[in-house]
């Protein structure tokens, strides 16, 4: 680029804005920052959190406002602060959730409903929420007002009624939450709604039963105190505008004169590195004179300019690192908004939002409602709110981005103009009018090019339809295919339909841009509507609309798209809706709990500890520590290579790259130190490195890490970091079990743990050779990832004495600190390891977190400074690994009437480059699949070693894999005989004599702890299995193109609990601190340790005391110094046995009260001594009020029992699964707290749905994952939960061997989500079955059916040409 001398700097001022109602003033900008970045770094406020960084989860979400001098007008939405560049909010006011409300300023209603609705768990994803719902709210009150006529602001927001539960549900579109299972969140949502009734809310704090439902209840909703614009900054503006309208014509008349090509640049940034000087410009054109006086003097370098509305294109396309920003947001020109009698014309750089806004106005006008409803399905809520439609258009245009916008413009046929300003004079420039086909289809637009508008035809005499099919069916994912139809057709009585004209575009399907299938509209075109046109059709656009070569999943999108027409042109034919699924929105739960004063508060449903904290964005995570100085970021450096020899790295370029200080690796390992990446506490187990030493093992290890000044900065430099790489000599790398088999690449199991590889219960081979039927088969599972909200994240500071800290967000700090111990070559009491609150983890904190964290601490240590990482999104995913995939082959012996008699299975477990904790995962995983009475069981785990990621502990590591192979064998069973799933699994159930034979009888307990006959009986009357069953049956006969099934699984979980440790002490005011031994993730495990401390301590005081020392009981984070020789967080474990540790302790503290309480009681002549006096008292007297305890219980084993039906329907044109009702028990025992087990359960149903439906990882041919961020990788959001979720927490007996008779409930439930897979194949087999009927090739009613069940796998195997078999077939009937 051009030195500084081309731009003009003369009178630049600086950026200023308001920051949740200050004033902030930046007088030097970096133009390529983003409104997050500066928030974080520059800022105390840390509500918005880094996590995505592609615009795709909503965790970083602000509210942004801008005012208008001219018109007076506020316009408020929220935004993807990740995306927003921090120049573009120049004159804006932002708040974020610290900015609704606070501790000290009071909480806002949102923050206290989701606290009240247990809608936070780990809390990281809250204050994106928080500004989701509050963004709906404030939209819906915009509008409001728009339309009033009084203009009486603050009357028309009181007399306005509010959203519906609907618009307020839809608000969350943009967020995800990996915790909660939204269904609390949604509760939340609705209840600030105006059509809701509040019964219907689920459990809360509010109220203890449906008689106090009542909006006086509720913490109060006042829309008058929200935030309002700072007049400061509207004074501001006012007088910047009042100076710019005087200018305006004097700046135009010198620039006309003027030949000089230097910039009026708004903010620069000169970066300075070992490479030379580079500058960063901003520019602000005002109108098309600015524009084109910019574009002149950028001519030829156009690569390094980038025009900008709302920069949301940089979530996807994150590679294009312009140099100069200009700024088109605020050309008139390019905000026009044009209603005619015809259509609506609108400026390129209106917002879609804005958009949709305006098509609403037109009501029942069939266009515009179309494409209002199809945007809304366009990415995320917030990403509409900031990106331009004309961005969207450009971006299908220049980069063939799959649009859905392009493709329903170009349906309606839409029109643009472009405007050239190349070849003219001064600021005078040429305006062409193109149809959207032209546009799509000629030359990208050069560098003196912009579109200026739109224009949208909405002709409300016509039929119009638009399509999609995608991995999300409400938004926030790109279309494998979609389609819009516009059609005047003309109903000529006993002739039939006359198709008089029609346009049918298609994009998304593998094609460069959007198009129109012209040679279907000609033979369309006057015709006759009929089955045989309609078949002609299809065929014909078969041929028209073909995906380009190497496109993915190619044969479903052609299935698609030919599904798309036959649904529209059915539609036209029948008069009726080919297809009408059943609404999703509003969604709708119970939780049934049975809640006693027995054991007060435990028990009690409340508040999560703090949660009103992480609402308000006030909670403080490891990335919210603020730095340290002299603080470095760093950035990992990894392999591109699954198997390779390393011959070296060239560091130089990455070392001259801006803000670059070092390149940290292995021989950075001090003297004496060991190459650890963390070590398992195991004997005869593996040591992973923390860098390769000579070859690599997979794509994405790490071989090093980069230090720089900032986090951007270090994660460039580490991208320029070049390694020499050679594979002579070696074998290919391997990537598959079958592959590992083969070339018997196996993990060897220690002695002491092989009889876990190997069960054997009776002669299966006898069974098998003796058997009425048997069937063989092959069982696939898939990976998936942890996706938690909270990336991995250390901070870690070298001390003076040589000892180090780190700040860090681990499931297992005491492991971690060993390994880091030996990694630095320090005693452990010189390394200390700090865990506060995590922002959500599920087994992928625990060891893989640590190769992260003990890198960081190396560069700390060669250093000498502070450093701190927080991978992004991409790095994170592939690098930490996830779920090991299996593949299974069974043979299965059973009778006609479904019994099954043996079982022989075996399976493999992909498990990466290295074994990770699925060694330890051995010691249970039998027991999914031993759910079931086989009779007789052969059972063999093979541990395959390949040169993928190493895979690690995911929610119900190793159990939900063995679960989904045992309910699949089921399945094929059951579609082998044509007998129900369900009929199958009831034949197979468990008595308490076969359980003892095939579980571990230490683990089972007595007869009356066998809760499960007791669970699945009571489910199958409490959600009406048989009517459902005959309800699904009959709509399915009657439905040809929805196809419904219901699937009822069953539970058996293995729980064995380690010791643990913790330290309580009592003040004299009698406010009370707990050390305990593990990591509050989300779990609820502060807040089940405060109420299990108050009922500890509940014999010394009144009940109206126990409320208050609850309120006064502080958990402290996990510190290794104070509490060493912890275990880990696993197994949903810990928090019970935590409790238990505090329990004691407290015991012990109240046997020294005791005495005290009793010698003070007979003084008072009521006997009563209060809380306070006792603690007072026994500090004075030299009473010790500390106790640490260490408890380890041999009878801490248990089995878990639960039952879950799902209901699900599928759209057999697309592929489609819309999950309609789950109803689950499950056996939590005594809960500790209601509110939060129903959270946990409902939580890991959806987490296990992801597994199930959504969650597909892909790889390239070097085993590189590919699904690594929110673009390709797809975790549940609100479109995927069941439409009716309904939770019992069973009402379970006392048992002694579980603390306090409460049992784990962290992973276990993910388990019922197989019923909602098994439902799938139920009304896949209904599909195929008249897929066969029509002519179709169903080769057997047994299918292979591996999860996850995506939409083209579904489509697959209902048949890609389902369509053209059914049509061909009503075509010979009618013959």
């Amino acid at each position: 680029m051009r030195g500084p001398s081309s731009l003009n700097k003369q009178g630049q001022e600086s950026l200023v804005f308001a920051l949740n109602g200050e004033r902030v003033e930046v007088p030097n900008v970096d133009p390529a920052t983003t409104l997050l970045s500066y928030i974080r770094s520059e800022t105390r406020f840390k509500g918005p959190k880094r996590s995505c960084g592609e615009g795709g989860c909503g965790a970083c979400l602000v509210m942004v406002a801008r005012y208008n001098p001219d018109t007076k007008e506020v316009k408020e939405s929220s935004v993807n602060s990740c995306l927003v560049l921090l120049c573009s909010i120049d004159g804006c006011a932002i708040t974020t959730s610290e900015g609704l409300g606070n501790q000290r300023d009071g909480f806002h209603a949102i923050h206290k409903r989701l606290s009240a609705f247990h809608g936070s768990q780990c809390g990281y994803c809250t204050p994106g929420m928080t500004m989701a719902i509050y963004n709906c709210l404030r939209h819906n009150q915009q509008r409001h007002l728009n339309s009033a006529s009084d203009g009486d602001e603050a009357n028309s927001i009181k007399l306005h009624t509010g959203p519906t539960t609907v618009e307020m549900e839809k608000a969350l579109q943009g967020n995800i939450c990996r915790c909660t299972g939204y269904r609390s969140i949604l509760d939340v949502c609705k209840s600030f709604a105006s059509d809701v009734d509040l019964e219907d809310l689920g459990l809360n704090t509010c109220w203890t039963n449906k008689t106090e439902a009542k909006q006086g209840n509720l913490p109060h909703y006042d829309p008058a105190s929200d935030p309002t614009f700072p007049k400061f900054l509207m004074q501001e503006l006012e007088a910047r505008q009042k100076v710019m309208h005087k200018n305006e014509s004097v700046n135009l008349a010198t620039r006309e004169e003027s030949a000089d090509e230097s910039l009026d640049a708004r903010f620069t940034h000169v970066e300075r590195s070992k490479e030379g000087v580079k500058e960063r410009a901003w520019i602000s054109a005002r109108n098309f004179t600015d524009l084109s006086a910019a574009l002149k003097a950028l001519n030829g370098r156009r690569e390094e300019v980038q025009l900008v509305v709302g920069n949301t294109s940089s979530g996807f396309y994150k590679d294009q690192k312009p140099q100069v920003f200009v700024d088109i947001s605020q050309i008139p020109e390019l905000l026009v908004v044009s209603r005619d009698s015809h259509g609506l014309e609108i400026g390129a750089a209106t917002r879609i939002s804005e958009l949709i806004d305006y098509l609403e106005d037109f009501g029942a006008n069939p266009v515009a409602q179309g494409l209002g409803g199809h945007m809304k399905k366009i990415a995320g809520g917030h990403v509409r709110n900031w990106g331009s439609v004309g961005g969207n258009l450009v971006m299908a245009q220049k980069f063939a981005f799959e649009s859905d916008m392009a493709t329903i413009l170009l349906g309606v046929g839409a029109s643009v103009k472009v405007v050239t300003f190349k070849g003219q004079t001064g600021g005078s420039y040429v305006i062409e009018k193109l149809s959207l086909d032209e546009f799509l289809g000629t030359r990208k637009l050069d560098g003196d090019m912009v579109l200026q508008s739109v224009y949208i035809p909405l002709d409300d005499t016509s039929h119009f339809r638009t399509y999609r099919g995608a991995p999300r069916p409400y938004g926030n994912a790109i279309s494998y295919g979609n389609a819009a139809f516009f059609a005047h057709v003309l109903r000529n009585g006993h002739q039939g339909i006359v198709i008089e004209s029609v346009r049918l575009a298609f994009g998304a399907f593998g094609t460069r841009h959007a198009i129109r299938a012209l040679t279907v509209e000609e033979l369309l075109r006057g015709k006759i509507l009929s089955l045989s046109l309609v078949k002609a059709s299809v065929e014909l656009l078969k041929k028209e609309v073909v995906p380009l070569e190497g496109t993915e999943k190619k044969e479903y999108r052609i299935s698609l798209v030919v599904g798309f027409l036959f649904e529209f042109l059915n539609s036209l034919l029948s008069s009726n809706e080919t297809i009408v699924p059943t609404p999703l929105f509003p969604h709708v739960g119970k939780q049934l709990i049975t809640v006693t004063d027995e054991r007060y508060p435990l028990s009690q449903p409340m508040a999560k500890f703090q949660s009103e904290l992480q609402a308000s964005g006030e909670a403080v995570y490891v990335d919210d520590i603020p730095s340290p100085p002299h603080c470095l970021h760093a950035a990992l450096v990894l392999s591109s290579e699954p198997y390779a020899n390393l011959k070296g790295f060239d560091t130089e370029a990455a070392l001259k790259s801006p803000g670059a200080v070092a390149y940290i690796s292995l021989k950075d390992i001090p003297t004496g130190g060991k190459n650890v990446g963390y070590l398992i506490d195991a004997p005869e187990t593996e040591t992973e490195v923390l860098f390769p030493e000579d070859i690599t093992g997979y794509v994405g290890q790490p071989l090093g890490v980069m230090a720089a000044d900032t986090y951007d900065n270090a994660k460039f430099a580490a991208a320029r970091v070049r390694v020499n790489y050679d594979t002579h000599g070696l074998e290919p790398p391997i990537f598959t079990c079958d592959d590992a088999v083969a070339k018997n690449s196996l993990f060897s199991v220690p002695k002491y743990m092989e009889s876990y590889q190997h069960h054997q219960i009776g002669d299966v081979e006898k069974v098998l050779a003796e058997a009425e039927f048997q069937l063989e088969g092959e069982i696939t599972t898939s990976s998936q990832s942890h996706f938690y909200m909270e990336t991995q994240v250390t901070l870690a500071v070298p001390e003076v004495d040589g000892s180090m800290t780190l700040y860090t967000a681990t499931q297992a700090p005491d492991f971690l600190q060993q390994s880091l111990a030996a990694c630095l070559n320090l005693p452990l009491n010189k390394v200390r390891i700090i865990c506060g609150r995590i922002g959500g983890s599920f087994g992928g904190k625990g060891f893989r977190t640590q190769i992260v964290a003990i890198a960081v601490a190396l560069a700390a240590h060669k250093l000498r400074r502070p450093v701190r990482i927080s991978l992004d999104r991409n790095t994170d995913m592939q690098t930490i690994g996830g779920r090991a995939p299996s593949k299974s082959k069974f043979t299965v012996a059973f009778t006609k009437t479904g019994k099954i008699t043996g079982l022989k299975l075996n399976v493999l477990l992909e498990l990466g480059w290295f074994i990770d904790l699925y060694l330890l995962v051995l010691f249970a995983i039998d027991t999914p699949v031993k759910k079931y009475n086989y009779g007789t069981l052969d059972l063999t785990f093979t541990l395959c070693k390949t040169n993928n990621v190493p895979k690690t502990t995911v929610r119900g590591p190793g159990f939900t894999q063995a679960n989904a192979i045992a309910d699949s064998v089921l399945d094929h069973v059951a579609s082998y005989l044509g007998i129900g799933g369900n009929n199958i699994r009831e034949e197979n159930l468990h008595s308490i004599q076969s359980l003892k034979l095939f579980q571990d009888v230490t683990f089972v307990g007595n007869e009356d702890s066998f809760t499960l006959p007791a669970i699945w009986n009571r489910l199958k009357i409490h959600a009406r299995v048989h009517e459902r069953e005959t309800d699904v049956e009959i709509f399915n006969k009657h439905s040809r193109w929805l196809k419904r099934g219901l699937a009822m699984v069953p539970i058996i979980y293995h729980s064995s609990g380690s010791g643990n440790t913790s330290t309580v002490s009592i003040f004299l005011d009698g406010s009370v601190v707990a050390e305990v031994g593990g990591v509050e993730m989300g779990q609820g495990l502060y807040t089940k340790v405060r109420q299990t401390i108050a009922y500890a301590l509940s014999s010394l005081c009144s009940k109206e005391e126990v409320l208050k020392i609850l309120d006064n009981i502080q958990v402290l984070p996990i510190d290794t110094l104070h509490l060493p020789n912890t275990w880990m967080d696993a197994g949903s474990t810990t928090s019970v046995s935590v409790c238990a540790t505090v329990q004691k302790a407290c015991g012990v503290l109240v046997q020294r009260l005791l005495p005290l309480k009793e010698e003070l009681s007979k003084s008072q002549s009521n006997g009563n001594v209060s809380w306070e006096t006792l603690c007072l008292t026994a500090k004075l007297r030299q009473i010790d009020l500390q106790f640490h305890e260490r408890w380890d219980s041999p009878n801490h084993k248990y089995l878990i029992y639960g039952a879950g039906v799902s209901e699900v329907e599928v759209n057999i044109l697309t592929g489609e699964t819309t999950v309609l009702a789950a109803d689950i028990i499950y056996d939590a025992g005594k809960s500790l707290n209601h509110l939060v087990d129903i959270g946990q359960v409902e939580g890991a149903f959806v987490f296990g749905l992801g597994f199930y439906l959504t969650e597909e990882i892909l790889r390239n041919s070097k085993g590189k994952v590919v699904s690594d961020g929110t673009w390709t990788y797809k975790p549940p959001t609100i479109d995927i939960i069941p439409q009716s979720f309904n939770v019992e927490l069973y009402k379970s007996p006392y048992h002694n061997d579980e603390i306090f008779s409460s049992k784990a409930v962290g992973e276990p439930p993910l388990l019922l989500s197989s019923s909602v897979f098994s439902a799938i194949r139920m009304a896949i087999s209904a599909a195929r079955k008249d897929y066969k009927d029509v002519g179709g090739y169903v080769e057997s009613k047994v299918f292979g059916f591996s999860p996850p069940a995506t939409l083209d796998k579904v489509k697959k195997l209902c048949g890609f040409d389902n369509v053209e078999k059914y049509l061909q077939s009503m075509l010979n009937t009618s013959v």
